[in-house]
């Protein structure tokens, strides 16, 4: 076969093969160039030193840590801090921008002008400003002499708020979370899917599920609560929230719900006018009509958009180097200064940044095909 510049198709792999012969020749390029001065500065780049101990603390770990422990053990310490800020901070932002995009869309003139106000102020204020105004204000709380004493056994001061515990094994609560948010979920699928009975028997079996598992999970010889206790100059037993993880929860939640709810308000306004006096014309009531018709489609239609949300509120996660809080970003950094392994580094930084991110959007793109209403699923 002859190849002719006037036949499209050759012509396209022509110059797909030559665009790609190009980038693998600029590839080769920087490689040897990076290779060639790191051996002018005396530099090596490999693995081996994930082994090494660190040598330095970090002030926040989920796991067991300490100053002997590897630079592959404080990445993971990195990697999961992050998951937890970001877990916590996006679903909040999420809950939140919900209820404030509804009260945006209120016919309570008073309720949609502070919702209005709340995005306005929150959404035009740079996210690493409003991480400093809330640090300013943690940090400024009493000293555990005097800490705020709340009810429940929670206690509030300058080194964090320190509130009651589960006696629980980490991986026994863990899965006893897991199972009740993937039961109610399959319950209220089965339910939707069959249109028989309810939801609530699967979601109670559920609950019962999780409270035997936690319960097995249980610390022998110990309450059920571990209550936190002031002593001296800290607090011991129960949980802490340290003010750079509660700083960095706030502003990223509070930031990143001023633009969901504008996500939720579009959404909301985007459903034909048709089908709202169509639900009317049914006999269906306010309540009704909005937990039935508005809502659900608002979600389908809001969900590509609040996928690309939810992506930059995780990579918003980056905010708690700026006030000390050692996510998967600062650990690296700090890992740096120790070791001198940039570019293994830096590509272990991409890479899990982009695992989180890539789960996240197979995940909301699987939630919105099981969400697409027939004749709409690709």
């Amino acid at each position: 076969m002859t190849f002719s510049f006037g036949n499209r198709k050759q012509r396209d792999i022509l110059l797909q093969a030559f665009f790609l012969a190009v980038v693998l020749a600029v590839l080769v390029v920087a490689v040897m160039t990076t290779r060639r001065n790191l051996e002018i500065q005396g530099l090596s780049v490999g693995w081996s030193f994930l082994n090494y101990a660190t040598g330095s603390s970090i002030v926040f770990s989920l796991i067991d840590y300490d100053l002997d422990s590897s630079f592959a053990r404080a990445l993971l310490v990195g990697f999961i801090n992050t998951l937890f800020l970001g877990t916590i901070s996006v679903s909040l932002a999420v809950l939140l921008g919900t209820v404030i995009g509804t009260a945006r869309l209120s016919s309570h003139k008073l309720l949609s002008s502070i919702a209005g106000v709340y995005v306005q102020i929150f959404r035009n204020i740079p996210l690493i400003l409003q991480a400093f105004f809330w640090y300013a204000i943690f940090v400024n709380f009493p000293s555990p002499r005097q800490a705020i004493a709340m009810p429940a056994g929670v206690f509030i001061s300058n080194r964090g708020i320190y509130f009651p515990m589960l006696n629980i094994e980490a991986w026994y609560l863990l899965g006893a979370i897991a199972l009740f948010i993937v039961g109610t979920i399959a319950s209220v699928s089965v339910a939707r899917r069959t249109g028989r009975g309810s939801s609530l028997i699967g979601i109670l079996i559920s609950l019962a599920l999780a409270c035997v598992i936690g319960y097995a999970g249980r610390v022998v010889d110990t309450p059920l609560f571990d209550m936190p206790q002031p002593k001296g100059l800290r607090f011991l037993g129960g949980g802490t929230m340290t003010p750079e993880l509660g700083t960095a929860i706030v502003a990223i939640a509070l930031f990143g719900a001023s633009y969901v709810a504008e996500i939720v308000r579009a959404g909301f306004l985007s459903i034909p006018a048709g089908l709202i006096e169509a639900a009317h014309a049914l006999g269906l009531g306010k309540w009704h009509i909005f937990w039935r018709v508005r809502l659900p489609l608002m979600i389908r239609r809001i969900l590509p958009t609040m996928t690309n949300q939810i992506i930059w509120l995780m990579k918003a996660t980056t905010i708690g180097i700026a006030i000390g809080f050692p996510d998967y970003f600062g650990v690296v950094a700090n890992s740096i200064n120790h070791s001198g392994q940039t570019i293994s580094l830096i590509f272990l930084l991409i890479l899990g940044f982009w695992a989180i991110n890539m789960t996240i959007s197979f995940t909301m793109n699987a939630i919105n095909r099981a969400l697409a209403l027939p004749g709409h699923k690709k």
